[in-house]
């Protein structure tokens, strides 16, 4: 027997049944007396046989094996010559008395068997039919609330008692208004054995806690109060384990479906976002093109220039959210290419416009080529850019930075502006709507770092923002950074 494991504790004696062999021999031995005067003597012994058998399948194994040494003893101090005596005149008495004796123990065990089979086959069909009934009703359970009204109603009045179900919080404790000890229940919890009564540890406790585990955890703690003080016996706690990991599966079961059902949820709001996003994008699309290019028409003046940022930097927040909408419902498809870093980055910078902000770029002349796709890394880039011009006064400064160390490439966009909030975390801000400052303050919808970090990780790479020092906002880029195709001079000749 394993530690902490439920005890089967043997069942006493009951010495009632005994006093009521010895009084069924008695009244045997008068009904006995009255047959003599019309039967044998030989003859009278069955009736001493018959109350033998009549006892095992009563009372069982031991009451049997009483009544007949009582029965014995009865038919030789009462019937056998010299009367009111165990002395016997006839030698041959003394076979017949030990005959009389194996054949009574011989028939009273096999009634006293006959007996208990009759009654395990009538408890384990009683058990087959609660445990039927019991794993019906957890089968239909959709909800933990209808599984504690199963444990309640069910499993409680099979054992005389009451059946509590106990699960913890989100944050793995037990509710202190529940039913039954909360320290016990806990630890039960956490240590995923079974205590209080009928176990080893804290037998004292009136209750019994079981703790209900699967392959991945312990969900809750099935309670049991019992009214009676009998231990329960092998079968019950047979049924009791049966019970035991019903309704853990049970939990389990209803445990995953609420996580389906909010992850179906959680992904048709996804896909009506995404369905929303497009829609409005496209919409705005088309006026913001003709808006660039009537602006262009009105000459160089201040207002023009106004007008086309303004306008462009709308284009790029519609782009954005055509390409996050885009890439809600699909894979990030690239047209990976071998390209110069340098020319990449130079692409973003044009497509941004960073007014009076110093840009510092740090790359070596003979920097490896690196497999990416051009037009989706330069819109990572020039998110970065659009950022720090967003985010940072006028004469700030940008610093951008390149550096290969071993099968990795470092890019990193650093500034000396404000950097983000100390209140924000900074893995935050590539979440989707998110925003490193007030939304009145700052223009934008808070998708360029997120579409970023989409299109960052589509290349295998990884991307990280930390606070700059001692002030500003740094972003690093890691890619992985292959071996560039060896180009022939000779194919140039």
């Amino acid at each position: 027997m394993t530690p902490h494991n439920l005890k089967v504790k043997p069942q006493p004696l009951r010495y009632r049944v005994l006093v009521y062999s010895v009084c069924a021999c008695a009244a045997t031995t008068g009904i006995a007396a009255l047959l003599l005067r019309v039967f044998d003597l030989s003859n009278v012994v069955m009736a001493f046989l018959l109350t033998v058998v009549l006892v095992a399948l009563r009372w069982g194994r031991a009451a049997g094996a009483l009544a007949a040494f009582v029965a014995v003893l009865s038919f030789d101090f009462f019937f056998v010559p010299p009367v009111w005596s165990f002395r016997v005149s006839d030698t041959q008495y003394v076979f017949t008395f030990l005959l009389m004796l194996v054949v009574a123990l011989v028939t009273g065990q096999l009634a006293a068997r006959l007996r208990d089979e009759a009654v395990t086959a009538a408890a384990g069909e009683k058990r087959a039919s609660a445990l039927a009934a019991v794993a019906t009703d957890l089968s239909i359970a959709v909800r933990s609330e209808d599984i504690a009204r199963v444990c309640a109603a069910r499993i409680g009045p099979l054992f005389d008692g009451h059946a509590t179900l106990l699960l913890p919080g989100n944050d793995e404790r037990m509710s202190s208004d529940a039913a039954g000890d909360m320290s016990i229940a806990q630890w039960v919890l956490e240590q995923g054995l079974p205590a209080g009564r009928d176990t080893e540890a804290l037998p004292a406790n009136k209750a019994t806690y079981l703790p209900l585990s699967t392959s991945m955890r312990t969900r809750g703690v099935l309670v049991l109060e019992r009214a009676t003080k009998t231990p329960l016996d092998a079968g019950q706690i047979a049924l009791l384990r049966a019970f035991q990991s019903l309704v853990a599966l049970a939990i389990e079961r209803v445990h995953y479906v609420e996580v389906a059902h909010e992850t179906q949820l959680r992904m048709e709001g996804e896909r009506l976002r995404s369905t929303l996003l497009a829609a409005v994008s496209h919409d705005l699309r088309t006026p913001l093109t003709a808006i660039c290019g009537m602006a262009g028409m009105l000459g160089e003046n201040e207002v023009a220039r106004a007008i086309v940022s303004q306008a462009d930097r709308m284009q790029r927040q519609v782009v954005n959210l055509l390409d996050a909408a885009r890439m809600q419902g699909e894979s990030v498809r690239l047209d990976l290419q071998w390209h110069a870093l340098d020319e990449v980055v130079g692409s973003a910078l044009a497509a941004v416009h960073l007014g009076g902000r110093r840009v510092v770029v740090d790359m070596p002349r003979d920097f490896p080529l690196v497999e990416l796709d051009a037009g989706l890394f330069e819109r990572v880039l020039a998110n970065l850019f659009d950022n720090a011009a967003k985010y940072t006064p006028d004469d700030a400064t940008l610093r951008i930075r390149a550096d290969r160390t071993g099968a990795r490439i470092y890019l990193t966009v650093e500034d000396d502006g404000p950097g983000f909030p100390p209140d924000i975390n900074a893995d935050s801000l590539f979440e989707e709507f998110a925003r490193g400052a007030r939304e009145s303050a700052v223009p934008g919808v808070g998708l360029g770092l997120a579409l970023s970090r989409r299109i960052v990780e589509a290349h295998g790479g990884s991307i990280a923002a930390s606070r700059g020092t001692p002030h500003g906002a740094r972003f690093e880029i890691i890619l992985a950074a292959g071996e560039p195709p060896s180009i022939d001079l000779e194919d140039f000749a």
